[in-house]
């Protein structure tokens, strides 16, 4: 990856020193709605025009090879055409004749994608392959696009996943990281479509900058088509920014509790007269007195240049981000053993010492390039190189010895530092045979993942009074390494997707190689492999212009090397999950509603051998069962919503001596953001945005002994544009309620943001 590297530093050099008339008239309506695929864009206009009688041209000068968007339920000419080439750079003129010309000087230029300038996200979504929209694929999928994030202040990955339904944040991890599981199963995450370095207790992507998140893609269901092994109940997909020829220059600063301070750049521009070419940089700069549990405050540094070639038939991008981040201990309380909930502890007092922390470190080097070759061939080639380096200093407790408040602590600092590659091509074909429309998509992943761990050899236990007792000594620090596990993944994938009139047909399989070797000091090696293959199904039928029904079928899978005490290899784990459900347009298609009921199964669970805790035991697998109702879009004029509302019942259906309930999974999660805007006049408008954010209650271990309660937040946040100055004002947990955040450990009951402000400055200079 040297080479690479060094080509991409240049790229970023380049890319920061470079970036220092629609128709009156409508068309004569029809009788019916109309409706379309995507297709080439001559083929599509042509349809248009078989369908209503209307005259439609192309400006000859409009190169052959584009693709229109998808039309939906458009009630006339005009408003298909327009549905059509939304999006591709061209505008469509209406002749005194009712005759459409569709033209534009510039054909293919780079453009920031729909997530940074709306909140409604209808278009394709970047980790399916095969190029169809949200409306179009046969699964429960949420994306959160910028916009709607920087409404709600949004500061981390976590913050944005509260929009979603069936995600759970873990903040509790015993590494200090954060980590998050989809519909009951821990998920590894992906960034730009592509596994990456991850240390113990922190997903990939989830210390990713929000100041460089174009989206966040919820993808809800066993996803081993996309990410290999692992994320058995879905997978969350952190896509970064992209350069757009249009010029964008924004600056912004905030402000609020604790000392909190930031500053933010956003620059990107096209480099030659035709927007061919076009770079972006994003940096920004964040710091705080402290954090709301007296720890010490967040950092958080990024630098993210691109670089971005983009044409008619050809898209590349570059890019490389480099970040250190620091974030205070999240704040915490153990459970009283004697009483059977937290201890009464001050809420903004740090337990045994306020300098307790965790540093993440990472480079990333990214590109990407797509290739258009006639109507029917597409070329797709990413690679992605990480690096990452996580330090903790942190006292960890490892238990509640007494109720009075003595606990045991470990007295060392950790150390994990990670390297990953990961490659993906594929190639996606699409013919049409008379009434029947193919796509059809072959590939290959392949992903090297290198993690080492350390830690101080002098760190032992002591116990200390968390009311009573005065800082311990330091931390020691870290001078050995305790393993190296290095693994690899090799997939070989292929799709198809076939549609016939209103009935769209996608079948999936992808045959998966995973090989492991964990290096011991002092101990042998062991390498081992194993393969699987995972298949996936689904359905789409369109009931009508705005309601369509889907269905699906999909498996996951995660090899097991442990043995169990008799030395006898523990078996894999499977999973499948089943779901229908429905998709409607409202509203005119403002609005877009998913609602689907799904039961996720898994084979078996590897748990810690209670007998002898050096191995471990399979153990019945858990079940998830329920429903995934999700609202976006515009309500009104002016007035927007984000909605997501999940009922699942999780159960060990076969109990086991320790498995009764499913630990950390509350049944019920909710979430609505709606914010309301009105113009002031031509050069101002103002509005509100609220939101309310709640689950259930969560047990913190499977006897069920202790549930973590019930928690719900409200936010209001107030905006005011006048020109190019926005402002947001928001205030978090308006009525200052004590929650909890869900967790797997007694000792380690996160706690909630109290009450809190933000206030954010921002200024379009172009």
């Amino acid at each position: 990856m040297g080479a690479i590297k060094a080509v991409l530093s240049s790229v970023a050099l380049t890319a920061i020193a470079a970036v220092s008339c629609p128709g009156s008239a409508a068309a004569r309506g029809v009788s019916g709605r109309i409706s379309l695929p995507s297709l080439p864009l001559r083929d599509a206009l042509a349809e248009i025009a078989a369908r209503t009688g209307v005259v439609v041209t192309v400006d000859p000068d409009i190169p052959a090879g584009l693709r229109s968007r998808a039309v939906r339920a458009a009630p006339d000419a005009l408003a298909a055409v327009r549905q059509a080439v939304a999006d591709t750079g061209l505008a469509v003129d209406t002749g005194p004749d009712g005759r459409l010309t569709v033209v534009g000087e510039v054909v293919v230029t780079a453009r920031r994608d729909e997530a940074e300038t709306g909140l409604p996200i209808r278009h394709t979504s970047t980790s399916s392959r095969l190029g169809d929209s949200l409306r179009e694929q046969p699964r429960n999928t949420q994306v959160f696009g910028a916009r709607l994030l920087a409404e709600q202040q949004a500061q981390t990955i976590p913050d944005a996943l509260r929009n979603a339904g069936g995600v759970s944040v873990n903040t509790a991890t015993v590494q200090g990281g954060t980590g998050y599981s989809v519909r009951g199963f821990a998920s590894g995450g992906v960034q730009n479509g592509l596994p990456g370095s991850t240390a113990d207790g922190v997903a990939v992507g989830v210390t990713q900058s929000i100041a460089n998140v174009e989206r966040v893609e919820v993808l809800k269901g066993p996803d081993a088509l996309l990410a290999g092994v692992g994320n058995l109940g879905g997978t969350i997909n952190v896509v970064t920014k992209k350069p757009s020829a249009e010029p964008y220059l924004y600056v912004s600063g905030e402000t609020g509790s604790y000392g909190r301070m930031r500053g933010t750049i956003d620059a990107t521009r096209g480099l030659n007269d035709a927007g061919t070419i076009s770079a972006r940089v994003v940096a920004t700069a964040a710091s705080a007195d402290r954090n709301f549990g007296g720890y010490r405050g967040n950092e958080d540094y990024l630098l993210a240049p691109s670089l971005r070639y983009k044409d008619e038939r050809t898209d590349v991008v570059l890019s490389i981000s480099a970040s250190n981040q620091i974030f205070g201990l999240q704040p915490f309380v153990p459970l009283n053993p004697g009483a059977n909930m937290p201890f009464d502890y001050p809420r903004d007092r740090p337990i045994v010492s306020r300098d307790q922390f965790l540093r993440v470190g990472t480079t990333q080097y990214y590109g990407e390039a797509t290739r258009e070759i006639g109507n029917w061939l597409t070329l797709v080639a990413r690679a992605q190189h990480q690096d990452l380096r996580l330090d903790l200093k942190y006292y960890g407790v490892l238990f509640v010895a007494s109720s009075s408040g003595v606990v045991g602590l470990t007295t060392g600092d950790a150390r994990q530092t990670g390297a990953a590659d990961a490659l993906d091509g594929y190639a996606r074909i699409s013919v049409t045979t008379g009434p029947v429309e193919h796509v059809l998509v072959g590939g290959y992943t392949h992903v090297e993942n290198d993690t080492r761990a350390f830690s101080a050899s002098g760190s032992d236990l002591v116990f200390q009074n968390i009311f009573t007792d005065p800082v311990p000594a330091p931390l020691l620090p870290v001078d050995r390494q305790d393993y190296r596990l290095s693994s690899s993944q090799d997939g070989a994938y292929g799709q198809y997707w076939l549609t016939v009139g209103p009935v769209r047909l996608i079948a999936g399989v992808r045959h998966n190689r995973y090989d492991s070797s964990i290096v011991i000091p002092n101990h042998d090696s062991s390498p081992q492999s194993k393969s699987a293959t995972t298949p996936n199904v689904g359905v789409v039928v369109d009931v009508s212009n705005d309601v369509s029904l889907f269905g699906a079928a999909a498996w996951g899978y995660v090899p097991t090397f442990s043995p169990d005490r008799s030395g006898n290899l523990l078996p894999d784990t499977h999973t499948l999950n089943l779901e229908g459900g429905v998709k409607v347009d409202l509203a005119d298609d403002r609005l877009f509603l998913v609602a689907s009921y799904f039961k996720l199964r898994q084979s078996n669970l590897i748990i810690v051998d209670p007998i002898d805790p050096r191995y471990s035991i399979a153990v019945p697998g858990q079940q998830g069962k329920g429903i995934d109702v999700n609202l976006t879009g515009q309500v009104a004029k002016g007035w927007q919503v984000q909605a997501s509302l999940t009922r699942i019942d999780y159960s060990f259906p076969t109990p086991f001596r320790s498995g009764i309930v499913v630990q950390g999974q509350p049944r019920d999660q909710y979430g609505i953001y709606t914010s309301y805007r009105r113009a002031l006049g031509m050069m101002a408008s103002a509005g509100l945005g609220a939101g309310v954010y709640g689950r259930s209650s969560a047990s913190v271990n499977r006897r069920g002994s202790y549930y973590v309660p019930a928690a719900v937040q409200a936010d209001l946040n107030a905006f005011l544009t006048v020109g190019r100055l926005d402002l947001n004002l928001g205030v978090r947990n308006m009525f200052d309620r004590r929650n909890y955040g869900i967790t797997y450990s007694p000792s380690f009951i996160p706690r909630q943001e109290p009450r809190n402000w933000r206030l954010t400055t921002g200024y379009r200079f172009q």
